[in-house]
């Protein structure tokens, strides 16, 4: 399935005394709705986790339009990537809603990093992992109905949202548009609409003022 929201947490995951080193050499502070925590192009100084809140990873088009990677939830780690292979950030992290963010500067990246092997291990599982869900979601995007994956995504972010229960309506507490769904599977937003208007027919979901609400989950869980 199409992976939007990242759930990955290396740090969480390392042995309790590396973990407790690690959180120890880390900054925290808060940010606004539509804060830039970190801006493509810039060099890249620090890691960062999610605390709480939401951050989208956006990309930039030549002609100035955004797109929308992937959305970061509490405990996501990001940015390793850039400072392992010593290049500025590719992307832009934005926050979606008011957030709290920690930040691990390079420099006592590397010596964490150098001093304890279940840190690049930690990472390499990581990377590995994001590998083989490019590949996954290429092959959804080639053989699965667009209706599929879309009625998909917004069951995911309703569970996301409330947890394991079923009950509805769901309001959805992170903003995204139609724009932001036509860039997630690469089609236009056209044909993001048509569906939208599909699932708003069936009373499976409906937008009220800016907030998307799923309606009926089992239904549209249905529809997957």
């Amino acid at each position: 399935m199409q992976r939007i929201f990242s759930h990955e947490n290396w740090i969480g995951n390392l042995p309790d005394a590396v973990r407790v080193e690690v959180l120890a050499r880390m900054i925290e502070f808060d940010v606004a709705a539509g804060d830039v925590i970190a801006e493509a192009g810039r060099d890249a100084t620090r890691i960062f986790q999610v605390v709480s809140g939401y951050v989208r990873l956006s990309g930039l088009h030549e002609d100035g339009s955004e797109t929308l990677i992937t959305i970061y939830v509490p405990g996501n780690c990001y940015a390793e990537t850039a400072i392992i292979s010593r290049r500025p950030y590719n992307h832009t992290s934005i926050a979606m809603v008011p957030s709290r963010i920690r930040a691990l500067h390079e420099r006592d990246f590397w010596q964490l990093y150098h001093s304890h092997s279940a840190i690049p291990e930690a990472l390499c599982r990581k990377f590995a992992d994001a590998i083989s869900w490019q590949f996954a979601a290429r092959e959804m995007r080639a053989t699965t109905r667009l209706r599929f994956q879309i009625a998909n995504m917004f069951a995911d972010f309703a569970e996301r949202c409330v947890g394991t229960t079923s009950s509805t309506p769901i309001e959805l507490d992170f903003p995204f548009t139609q724009s932001d769904i036509a860039s997630i599977f690469d089609v236009t937003r056209q044909s993001v609409q048509r569906e939208i208007t599909y699932f708003k027919e069936q009373e499976l979901v409906e937008k009220r003022e800016g907030t998307w609400i799923v309606l009926n989950l089992p239904r549209l869980r249905h529809e997957t």
